[in-house]
């Protein structure tokens, strides 16, 4: 079962395992219930449980990005069973874009992806409630951002993600994070409002500056490999279910990094645990 009370709202940590607080209070799942036989895969899983399931269930998550990284990890929450989804991204879908983008179809070029991606998710999960915005800014992120027990952070520019891994430093909200080009990508949490033992960090305690325009290679100039961003956004989605259900061990003080071109994978300890 998770750590902690599985049914509190409260912070819980074991271990090296986390469960981040939650807005809304787990609902134990009544005998019979549906979603007990659709979800058994789920909480069949060491860790996770039943009451890990109802974690899910309560949980609100704010993907920002509903692209490359953004259609696996949207995919796998929806389909994991994550009660309250918001999906932020002021792009249209774009022929361009269906090359990794698996949320998006032919029949949705030139749709806003929040829309397009909804469209989708609904038939995939009809019990998830999502919620659909445009272009984040630092105002929108001062007003709604604590409506979210987590936020995953999905975008392909550098001026995106440090200003919403600026806002999850200033705020304490929990922040998933990846990036990805070519071949290669990493993923890490942060959470500025950490309990002790585990390290209170944020983006910039990894990338403290965050690099110059040209300064570093962009997928429309160099390219980048589908399948790759497929396998960095499942990661998210996976780190995402993680401290949402509060099992295993997440990559907060550890980045992951990959080169799918070799198949070698590291974990870089930046900040070890008390």
């Amino acid at each position: 079962m998770t750590i902690g009370d599985p049914y509190s709202r409260e912070a819980a940590v074991s271990g090296r395992s986390v469960a981040l607080p939650l807005i809304n209070a787990p609902v134990p799942y009544e005998a019979g219930d549906p979603a007990l036989e659709r979800f058994r895969r789920n909480w069949l899983v060491s860790g996770i449980g039943e009451a890990g399931q109802a974690r899910l269930a309560a949980s609100r998550v704010l993907v920002v990005g509903a692209g490359g990284l953004g259609s696996p990890v949207l995919l796998y929450l929806t389909a994991a069973g994550v009660g309250t989804i918001g999906i932020c991204d002021s792009d249209v879908v774009d022929t361009s874009n269906l090359q990794r983008q698996l949320l998006h179809g032919e029949a949705d070029v030139g749709i806003p992806k929040p829309d397009s991606a909804v469209r989708h998710l609904s038939g995939l999960n009809s019990m998830v409630h999502f919620e659909r915005f445009g272009h984040v800014t630092r105002e929108w992120l001062d007003e709604h951002g604590h409506e979210w027990d987590l936020i995953v952070e999905c975008t392909d520019s550098f001026d995106a993600k440090y200003l919403v891994a600026d806002y999850c430093a200033d705020s304490g909200v929990p922040l998933v994070w990846g990036t990805v080009v070519r071949m290669a990508y990493q993923v890490s949490v942060f959470w500025s409002a950490a309990p002790a033992p585990v390290p209170a960090l944020t983006l910039r305690s990894l990338h403290p500056v965050q690099p110059p325009p040209g300064a570093t290679p962009a997928s429309p100039e160099v390219g980048v490999l589908g399948p790759v961003v497929g396998q960095a956004g499942t990661t998210m989605a996976t780190e995402a279910i993680k401290v949402l259900v509060g099992f295993g061990e997440p990559l907060i003080g550890r980045v992951l990094m990959v080169d799918a071109a070799t198949q070698r994978t590291d974990v870089l300890t930046f900040a070890p645990w008390e």
